[in-house]
């Protein structure tokens, strides 16, 4: 009987000393220039901690911190990963064909988190711990006080990143000096703190182009009929996880306002998470019940984009948009929400479709456009896989996130360069 009760004191206790830590910080950071990290070991190369919440296998940030894993120059970055709760299988799997083991330090509150992480630090010498999340770095900048390691935030969503009032004063204070990174502009302009003086810069995230990887071999449209799709039915697809903010809702309505006007289109979504059920019974209050295909989670998805027609993106101040760029890359003409970042790399009529956010006739609209007119399709598809291929190159983002951690964290930068130095003037001699 007194088990719930110690359980709620602990974690209550817990919470107390992280919020105690968090105003230590603000005062000791508030007019502080940011530390760097100091010289441990004079090896090479920089030896970084990314810190993020959870791995699933579709899950945006978790792919873009592979993608950066397998792209990374391994001489100028030692790359280390940790995560708050368990990885999920396919994912161990892929770190670990990269030699790299996914840590899990616990989701419990702060204490244990930031105890794990500075373990983590010391037994592993880290010189840089990047968070990738509110919770990943403030347990992250708290560790780093008794270690000296340097820490970075790296912010990937318009929404939901750093929310309410009492977070972004703190994250004002305690980021005061610190580097922030960005994967938008329009992550930029939601997240940046008031007053921030430490280093700002936006890097979009990388992609694997699936003409490189031959796991990402596009399924023929045959395929359709496998999946429960009428091999002759133009087909779409929209790959998320189901929550509130990627507006699955629109997406149904939209596809419930094509069958009204004798469209015949289907739509498969691809995707767990806690609002299924809903969409479910979404999906089932319209014409289009039995045209609307639920394929769950599925390590395919990237392979599922050669059996479609469009790809549609309905979500609502999306960051970056992970899996409307990787359908760009397969050719697929996109239809994405005029928000977030689809406006920056998304040209209305070149490279994609944008329409008005939430507004499920403007996207029946659109997708009626390009199925009545196939060649402005494949225009817009063959366009969107040139822009992609150049604008999300992976090795010109994994050097650019490389060059950022070392402008930004110059100690261990100069370490490194007089190293190679050294080591390029002893050969020489």
């Amino acid at each position: 009987m007194l088990v719930l009760p110690i359980n709620r004191l602990l974690e209550f206790l817990a919470s107390a000393w992280a919020a105690v830590s968090m105003f230590m910080l603000a005062v000791r950071y508030r007019f502080a220039p940011g530390r760097s990290a100091t010289d441990k070991s004079g090896g090479l190369p920089l030896r970084v901690l990314f810190v993020h919440r959870d791995l699933p296998f579709h899950g945006g940030v978790p792919r873009c911190l592979l993608y950066l894993a397998r792209a990374c120059d391994k001489q100028r970055i030692d790359f280390h990963l940790a995560t708050f709760s368990e990885p999920s299988h396919r994912m161990t799997e892929a770190f670990g064909e990269l030699g790299i083991k996914a840590r899990c330090i616990g989701d419990r509150g702060y204490l244990k988190p930031i105890q794990n992480i500075q373990r983590i630090v010391k037994e592993d010498r880290i010189d840089v711990i990047v968070g990738t999340s509110f919770k990943a770095y403030l347990c992250s900048k708290i560790a780093a006080r008794a270690t000296g390691a340097g820490v970075m935030f790296w912010i990937h969503a318009v929404r939901g990143a750093v929310e309410g009032r009492f977070r972004r004063i703190v994250m004002a204070i305690v980021s005061r000096h610190d580097p922030l990174l960005f994967v938008s502009n329009a992550v930029k302009e939601a997240q940046l703190p008031i007053g921030h003086l430490g280093p700002v810069k936006v890097i979009y995230n990388g992609v694997e182009n699936i003409q490189d990887h031959p796991e990402y071999d596009p399924y023929p449209p045959q395929m359709r009929q496998t999946l429960g799709v009428p091999l002759d039915a133009l087909t779409l697809a929209f790959t998320a996880e189901f929550v509130g903010w990627k507006d699955h809702y629109t997406a149904i309505a939209a596809m419930h306002e094509l069958a009204r006007r004798g469209r015949k289109v289907h739509l498969m979504l691809i995707g767990a998470g806690e609002l299924i059920q809903k969409a479910r019974d979404w999906a089932q209050a319209g014409p289009a019940a039995e045209r609307i295909h639920f394929l769950g989670a599925r390590s395919d998805a990237r392979r599922i984009l050669g059996a479609i027609d469009i790809y549609i993106h309905p979500s609502r101040g999306e960051g970056f948009g992970l899996a409307a760029v990787e359908a760009m890359l397969a050719g697929c003409p996109v239809i994405a929400a005029r928000e977030g970042a689809f406006k920056e790399y998304i040209q209305h009529g070149q490279t994609g479709l944008l329409f008005n956010p939430g507004d499920a006739s403007d996207l029946a609209d659109a997708v009626e456009k390009l199925a009545d007119d196939p060649q402005r399709a494949r225009q817009l598809g063959q366009a969107s896989r040139k822009y992609c291929s150049e604008a999300f190159n992976i090795d010109h983002f994994a050097d650019s996130i490389c060059t950022y951690i070392e402008k930004t964290h110059p100690v261990v930068a100069s370490r490194r360069e007089n190293s190679v130095a050294l080591e390029k003037s002893t050969c020489a001699s």
